[in-house]
């Protein structure tokens, strides 16, 4: 007689292999990840600053078209206050004079009226402007050492600074831009020698950063969370595929050390062993082919999930569309060109909605949300939506709009959601949704003074079923006894599933203990009945426990406490039957060390 062959064994070091390769996999993807968030968190920095440069240009701008309107008008005149004395720095004529009612008027010019602008906008927006120079005439318009720098920039021919620092009052953005000589300067300043477009000095501004921070930290959160997403979802699938192929590789092991065995047992079949093994072979060659073309035709379509643009003017009608749009969407450029947003819509948004948006770019010069469209072939989709001011020339488009297709992870989202609220089994609410109906429950019935019951259901001979037809048969029954108990119910009632065969039902609005009884009735009449199940016929009954409050407790826990008293004392009557709570029945469940209790 031929020895039994020894059990075969994985080689050790398939095992550090295959630990290596699953340690290889984390890395690069959290390399990948780590340089992708790296690269987005720049980008989210850029945005911020961008804005900063935004605001302060356009600040600057508002200051510069007030003092040149000023230097164009040879200054304007004001009367004398405590407030506003005569400029000692300012030559002029005509710098004091007296109006024919005798009211004392002096000539305020470009830099003073800057500089008051300065100090009221200080006190209103909590903005800080300097005008300064590197050759001031003022003392109090002397640079500090990053606006001395800045001016040396702008002769330099920098067109605008811009810096995150911080004050006294917290983090602040410095931004400054240059004053260049115009003609209507000269008007004042002829005698100095100044020159038309020459640099004489600039403006700084000091605008406080808190708010644009706070807006960058939260975009800069909510991408370290989708990073970290893609990088949990994208290890753990080459993890997985990693674990499928050692077993794949152990499978194809095992079966060489079987033929290595029927080798020396059977030299007689040997040909025939080969032949069939060299089938095998190639039939996993094909198959490994096939697979790699089907991950390779997968790789290219997932490497090209690219965004569609659109270039929008003023009043939010489309001018140009880029060809992801016409991916997306399936329409071609002179479909939508000319025509406004709603277009696309898919009929889930009013004309409010859209006039919403309009305004919005108008007064803030960027919009973002959830905008429910529809594609060419009519089918309707979910889309995030970005629309943001263009940087470029006016005939050119008004508004970038970045649209991103998002139906897919909202499907997701809505099915994680109901997983966490319902029975894996039945789809029933679970215990958690339980309670969320039951508080919501109660806060009616406080508010309305209107009482309610609460219902635990227990199926009596339960366990006999899963023993004689096996658990499978039991599942098909759980199911069914759902279906059974939630009939006997309003929709606007809950029926939930807490686990085994323990059943709840919370009756909203109900008249009084006889209407909560009827219900437990029929759940029990219902019950009784046969379940024809496809492992063969199976009887059971039920127990339960009601509850009504305000009677019986004004508190989930109470009303929980005290119809699974009642059920219990249900249950010890021989079941098939109802109980509603009493000091009676809490006497007897207290007698019984109460039997059950529900976590």
């Amino acid at each position: 007689m031929a020895p039994s062959p020894e059990p075969y064994v994985m080689p050790c070091h398939g095992d550090a292999r295959h630990r290596r390769s699953v340690v290889l996999v984390y890395v690069v993807a959290a390399l990948l990840c780590g340089g992708l968030l790296w690269v987005e968190s720049l980008r989210v920095d850029r945005a911020s600053m961008a804005a900063a440069r935004e605001r302060g240009a356009a600040l600057f701008r508002l200051i510069e078209v007030s003092r040149d309107w000023n230097a164009r008008h040879g200054g304007v005149y004001v009367p004398i206050t405590a407030e506003t004395q005569p400029n000692p720095y300012l030559s002029h004529p005509h710098r004091d004079v007296l109006t024919t009612d005798g009211q004392a008027l002096t000539l305020i010019d470009h830099a003073c009226m800057t500089r008051q602008i300065s100090e009221l906008a200080q006190q209103v927006e909590g903005l800080s402007l300097h005008i300064t120079s590197l050759r001031p005439v003022r003392p109090g318009n002397a640079p500090d050492p990053w606006e001395a720098e800045a001016l040396r920039a702008f002769e330099q021919g920098a067109p605008e600074m811009l810096v995150l620092t911080r004050d006294e009052r917290g983090p602040v953005h410095r931004y400054m831009a240059p004053l260049r000589t115009t003609e209507s300067c000269l008007q004042c300043h002829a005698e100095k020698n100044f020159k038309v477009g020459e640099v004489r000095g600039g403006i700084s501004m000091t605008m406080p950063a808190e708010p644009l921070l706070v807006l960058r930290d939260a975009q800069r959160l909510r991408v370290v969370g989708l990073f970290l997403a893609a990088f949990a979802l994208a290890s753990g699938l080459f993890h997985y595929l990693l674990v499928l192929t050692r077993r794949h590789l152990r499978a194809i092991a095992r079966i060489n050390a079987e033929q290595e065995r029927l080798i020396v047992q059977r030299t007689s079949e040997l040909a025939a062993s080969n032949a069939g093994l060299a089938r095998e072979v190639e039939q996993r060659r094909r198959d490994q082919r096939q697979l790699a073309t089907s991950e390779a035709r997968y790789r290219a379509i997932f490497d090209s999930t690219a965004e569609g643009l659109m270039l929008i003017d003023e009043e939010a009608r489309i001018e140009e569309v880029n060809p992801a749009f016409t991916t997306i969407t399936g329409y071609e450029a002179e479909e939508v060109r000319g025509h406004g947003l709603e277009v696309l819509g898919a009929g889930r948004h009013d004309q409010a909605f859209f006039d919403t948006i309009r305004r919005t770019l108008a007064e803030r010069g960027r919009w973002q949300g959830e905008v429910w469209n529809r594609r060419k072939s009519g089918d309707a989709y979910v889309q995030w939506m970005s629309i943001t001011r263009a940087s470029l020339p006016d005939e050119v488009g008004a508004y970038v709009a970045t649209l991103t297709d998002i139906t897919l992870r909202k499907e997701v989202e809505e099915r994680m959601l109901y997983r966490a609220d319902h029975d894996a089994l039945t789809g029933m609410p679970n215990r958690g949704l339980f309670q969320d109906r039951l508080a919501a429950a109660l806060a009616a019935s406080h508010r309305t003074r209107q009482p309610f019951a609460v219902l635990f259901v227990d199926l009596d001979r339960f366990k006999a079923v899963n023993d004689r037809l096996g658990h499978p048969a039991g599942d098909a029954l759980l199911i069914e006894a759902g279906a059974r108990i939630a009939a006997c119910a309003r929709e606007s009632d809950t029926v939930a599933r807490f686990g085994g065969d323990e059943f709840a039902v919370i009756l909203t609005e109900v008249g009084g203990f006889a209407e909560a009884e009827e219900v437990a009735q029929r759940i029990c009449v219902a019950l009784a009945a046969p379940f024809m199940l496809p492992q063969g016929e199976a009887q059971v009954a039920s127990s339960v426990g009601i509850a009504l409050s305000p009677t019986h407790g004004s508190d989930a826990a109470t009303l929980e406490e005290h119809a699974d008293q009642a059920l219990y004392v249900a249950k010890r009557g021989g079941g098939n039957r109802w109980c509603v709570y009493s000091p009676t029945v809490a006497a007897s469940a207290a007698d019984r060390g109460k039997g059950r209790r529900r976590h």
